[in-house]
Protein backbone atom coordinates (compact mmCIF):
# COMPACT_ATOMS: atom_id res chain seq x y z
CA UNK A 1 0.00 0.00 0.00
CA UNK A 2 0.94 3.25 -0.94
CA UNK A 3 1.54 6.21 1.68
CA UNK A 4 -1.25 8.26 0.21
CA UNK A 5 -4.06 5.60 0.70
CA UNK A 6 -3.27 5.22 4.24
CA UNK A 7 -3.44 9.35 4.62
CA UNK A 8 -7.04 9.04 3.17
CA UNK A 9 -8.19 6.85 6.14
CA UNK A 10 -11.17 8.43 8.00
CA UNK A 11 -10.13 8.80 11.81
CA UNK A 12 -11.85 6.54 14.71
CA UNK A 13 -15.20 7.71 15.61
CA UNK A 14 -15.25 9.33 18.78
CA UNK A 15 -16.64 7.31 22.07
CA UNK A 16 -20.16 7.99 23.11
CA UNK A 17 -20.20 11.04 25.75
CA UNK A 18 -22.44 9.81 28.23
CA UNK A 19 -22.65 12.75 30.21
CA UNK A 20 -23.78 15.23 27.98
CA UNK A 21 -27.02 13.41 27.67
CA UNK A 22 -28.08 14.53 31.23
CA UNK A 23 -31.86 14.90 30.87
CA UNK A 24 -32.40 17.90 31.82
CA UNK A 25 -35.31 19.64 30.22
CA UNK A 26 -34.44 23.85 30.48
CA UNK A 27 -37.45 25.76 30.21
CA UNK A 28 -36.01 29.38 29.67
CA UNK A 29 -36.81 33.10 31.03
CA UNK A 30 -38.88 34.38 28.24
CA UNK A 31 -41.60 31.48 28.86
CA UNK A 32 -44.57 32.49 31.04
CA UNK A 33 -46.94 29.60 32.52
CA UNK A 34 -50.11 29.74 34.44
CA UNK A 35 -51.66 26.24 35.90
CA UNK A 36 -50.16 23.43 36.83
CA UNK A 37 -46.27 21.97 35.42
CA UNK A 38 -45.96 18.54 35.61
CA UNK A 39 -42.76 15.92 34.83
CA UNK A 40 -41.00 13.13 35.27
CA UNK A 41 -37.20 14.03 34.16
CA UNK A 42 -35.04 17.21 35.67
CA UNK A 43 -35.85 20.36 34.99
CA UNK A 44 -33.95 23.59 35.03
CA UNK A 45 -36.58 26.20 34.96
CA UNK A 46 -35.58 29.72 34.25
CA UNK A 47 -39.12 31.22 33.14
CA UNK A 48 -42.55 32.41 35.13
CA UNK A 49 -45.38 30.20 36.11
CA UNK A 50 -48.55 31.62 38.15
CA UNK A 51 -49.47 27.85 39.71
CA UNK A 52 -48.01 24.90 40.68
CA UNK A 53 -44.84 22.85 40.22
CA UNK A 54 -44.93 18.96 40.46
CA UNK A 55 -41.88 16.99 40.27
CA UNK A 56 -41.04 13.37 40.49
CA UNK A 57 -37.18 14.26 40.25
CA UNK A 58 -34.96 17.27 40.42
CA UNK A 59 -36.32 20.95 40.23
CA UNK A 60 -33.96 23.69 39.79
CA UNK A 61 -35.76 27.13 39.87
CA UNK A 62 -32.71 29.20 38.17
CA UNK A 63 -31.72 32.86 38.71
CA UNK A 64 -33.97 34.50 36.86
CA UNK A 65 -36.81 31.90 37.00
CA UNK A 66 -39.84 32.56 39.73
CA UNK A 67 -42.77 30.98 40.74
CA UNK A 68 -46.21 31.86 42.29
CA UNK A 69 -47.33 28.40 43.95
CA UNK A 70 -46.72 25.21 45.63
CA UNK A 71 -43.41 23.30 44.18
CA UNK A 72 -43.32 19.25 44.45
CA UNK A 73 -40.27 17.10 43.86
CA UNK A 74 -37.32 15.05 45.00
CA UNK A 75 -34.83 17.78 45.01
CA UNK A 76 -35.40 21.04 44.73
CA UNK A 77 -32.69 24.26 44.07
CA UNK A 78 -34.13 27.77 44.13
CA UNK A 79 -31.81 30.41 42.82
CA UNK A 80 -34.65 32.41 42.09
CA UNK A 81 -38.29 33.74 43.19
CA UNK A 82 -40.74 31.41 45.06
CA UNK A 83 -43.79 32.39 46.49
CA UNK A 84 -45.06 29.38 48.06
CA UNK A 85 -44.70 26.35 49.87
CA UNK A 86 -41.40 23.50 48.80
CA UNK A 87 -42.06 20.38 49.34
CA UNK A 88 -39.27 18.06 48.52
CA UNK A 89 -38.98 13.92 49.54
CA UNK A 90 -35.12 14.36 49.62
CA UNK A 91 -33.60 17.74 49.80
CA UNK A 92 -34.12 21.67 49.28
CA UNK A 93 -31.12 23.84 48.75
CA UNK A 94 -32.20 27.68 48.66
CA UNK A 95 -28.83 29.80 47.09
CA UNK A 96 -27.75 33.05 47.88
CA UNK A 97 -29.81 34.34 45.01
CA UNK A 98 -32.30 33.29 45.91
CA UNK A 99 -36.23 34.88 47.67
CA UNK A 100 -38.34 32.89 49.07
CA UNK A 101 -41.54 33.55 50.92
CA UNK A 102 -42.93 30.53 51.89
CA UNK A 103 -42.56 27.19 54.12
CA UNK A 104 -40.02 24.27 53.60
CA UNK A 105 -41.14 20.87 53.77
CA UNK A 106 -37.85 18.75 53.75
CA UNK A 107 -35.94 16.12 55.38
CA UNK A 108 -32.79 18.02 54.44
CA UNK A 109 -32.71 21.97 54.07
CA UNK A 110 -30.01 24.19 53.47
CA UNK A 111 -29.90 28.25 52.97
CA UNK A 112 -26.93 30.19 51.88
CA UNK A 113 -25.62 33.29 53.45
CA UNK A 114 -27.16 36.26 51.70
CA UNK A 115 -30.55 34.21 50.91
CA UNK A 116 -33.74 36.33 51.35
CA UNK A 117 -36.21 33.40 53.09
CA UNK A 118 -39.12 34.09 54.82
CA UNK A 119 -41.36 30.88 55.84
CA UNK A 120 -41.25 28.35 58.63
CA UNK A 121 -38.99 24.94 58.19
CA UNK A 122 -40.48 21.80 59.12
CA UNK A 123 -37.84 18.94 58.42
CA UNK A 124 -40.09 16.23 59.99
CA UNK A 125 -40.18 13.88 57.25
CA UNK A 126 -44.03 12.34 58.39
CA UNK A 127 -45.39 16.21 57.83
CA UNK A 128 -46.01 19.14 59.17
CA UNK A 129 -46.77 19.24 63.36
CA UNK A 130 -48.62 21.98 64.86
CA UNK A 131 -46.23 23.04 67.50
CA UNK A 132 -42.53 21.83 65.66
CA UNK A 133 -39.18 24.17 65.85
CA UNK A 134 -37.73 25.40 62.69
CA UNK A 135 -34.28 23.86 61.81
CA UNK A 136 -31.75 24.74 59.04
CA UNK A 137 -29.17 21.87 58.49
CA UNK A 138 -26.72 21.40 55.60
CA UNK A 139 -27.85 19.89 52.76
CA UNK A 140 -25.60 16.70 51.20
CA UNK A 141 -27.60 15.06 48.00
CA UNK A 142 -26.47 11.49 46.55
CA UNK A 143 -28.60 11.52 43.60
CA UNK A 144 -26.33 12.05 40.70
CA UNK A 145 -28.12 14.53 38.82
CA UNK A 146 -28.71 16.63 41.71
CA UNK A 147 -25.26 16.49 41.57
CA UNK A 148 -25.04 17.40 38.26
CA UNK A 149 -27.50 20.57 38.56
CA UNK A 150 -25.62 21.80 42.04
CA UNK A 151 -22.21 21.76 39.37
CA UNK A 152 -24.03 23.56 36.82
CA UNK A 153 -25.39 26.17 39.11
CA UNK A 154 -21.88 26.85 40.51
CA UNK A 155 -20.25 27.25 36.77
Amino acid sequence: MSKGFENKMAPPAPAPQKEVATGTCVLGPTLHFKGELYGEEDLEFQGQLEGSIEHTRSLSIGKDGGVTGNIRAKFVIVEGRVDGDIFASESVSIRASAKVKGNIFAPRVGIADGANFSGSIDMNHKGAAAGSRPATVQVTLSDPAAERLLTKAVG
